[in-house]
């Protein structure tokens, strides 16, 4: 069995290894696919003829009883500095569709499918079931009309916050790729409503919170870690701007089992082995959603307290470990261990 891990060079390379040794220890054969050298350095073919189909990538043949982990995406690079901007705009969407399309049609057990991914990463999908699961979710308006957005605000006595639907960074003068982080509602933000009508946002009540989790899903395991992220300064609205300060916090946490069963249904409506879910936990106690990844880093609570061992779960549920893959209607049953 041959296990084909997608992703580029610089995405965190040590524990790509620490995936590939431990698929390596199941006694499958990890196959690393950098994905920025395709087209200019390695190559992709698909032949389909009367004896069946055939997927190569990077040379390896990649079919039924193999599997895929979709873990990063990247850009092409080495393509002709000469090349005219429209050539260039029209290879690199040559590529990119080619890739997919190729991987859409490979046998090979995925985590996961892209088509999945993409269909499960919106934000208003996931709070309509997590909802009708009977988890709450922040009272929410996304508008780009700035009088809708005036009355919700003002009907926020707690304050409220502001944050993207895309993850689309914003590249400064200098090059540099700057995140949008969910950001707090302020008296200059409601200066600036008008510019709604260039572009929509996504405003939500702001939620008391005695702590934050993040909880962790590969295929059937379910991991939480929460952080005490008041205690941060900086890190009450967002505490990814204060990531590296608390890495060292997190700690195992105890998911009541209806916000279990609420993910697990949610997992499974989406039709992913693989989500990262963050909770507010109030301080009457109650678990509110924020939202789920589908491909969310996950690396840190591994090295780093609480220490859950994620690898071992996802090389689990890529090799078919009895149990650990979730089980839906349309996809292929594992092969046989």
């Amino acid at each position: 069995m041959k296990v084909l891990l997608i992703t580029h060079r610089a995405d965190a390379p040590r524990f790509i290894e620490r995936v590939a040794d431990e698929t390596r220890s199941r006694g499958a054969e990890p196959v690393v696919f950098y994905v920025e050298d395709f087209p200019t350095k390695t190559t992709i073919s698909f032949a389909q003829g009367p004896d069946g189909e055939r997927f190569l990538l990077g040379g390896h043949a990649i079919g039924a009883g193999d599997a895929i982990w979709a873990r990063r995406y990247h850009a092409p690079v080495g393509l002709p500095e000469a090349m005219h901007p429209g050539h260039r705009r029209m290879v690199l969407a040559e590529t990119e569709r080619f890739l997919h399309g190729v991987l859409a049609a490979c046998p090979a057990f995925k985590v996961d499918p892209y088509a999945r991914v993409r269909g499960a990463d919106h934000k208003p999908l996931q709070q309509r079931i997590f909802r009708e699961a009977g988890v709450r979710t922040p009272r929410t308006l996304g508008t780009n009309d700035p009088e809708a957005a005036r009355a919700f605000l003002a009907s926020c006595p707690e304050g409220a916050v502001v944050k993207m639907l895309s993850p689309e960074p914003f590249r400064k003068d200098d090059g540099k790729l700057q995140v949008v982080m969910t950001s707090e509602v302020r008296p200059e933000t409601l200066e600036k409503l008008e510019q709604l009508r260039l572009c929509p946002m996504y405003f939500q009540e702001r939620v008391p919170k005695a702590y934050e989790l993040r909880v962790t899903v590969f295929g059937t395991k379910v991991f939480a870690a929460r952080l005490d992220s008041p205690t941060f300064a900086g890190a009450e609205v967002d505490w990814r701007t204060k990531g590296l300060e608390t890495i060292e916090a997190w700690r195992d946490h105890a998911l009541p089992r209806h916000v279990e069963d609420a993910l697990h249904r949610y997992q499974d409506a989406v039709g992913l082995q693989y989500g990262a879910a963050d909770f507010i936990v109030t301080p009457a106690g109650e678990h509110v959603l924020l939202e789920v990844n589908p491909a969310g880093e996950f690396f840190w609570l591994e090295a780093n307290p609480p220490h859950h061992p994620m690898v071992a779960a996802l090389v689990d549920v890529l090799v078919g470990v009895p149990g650990s893959r979730r089980r839906f209607p349309d996809l292929p049953a594992p092969p046989a261990a």
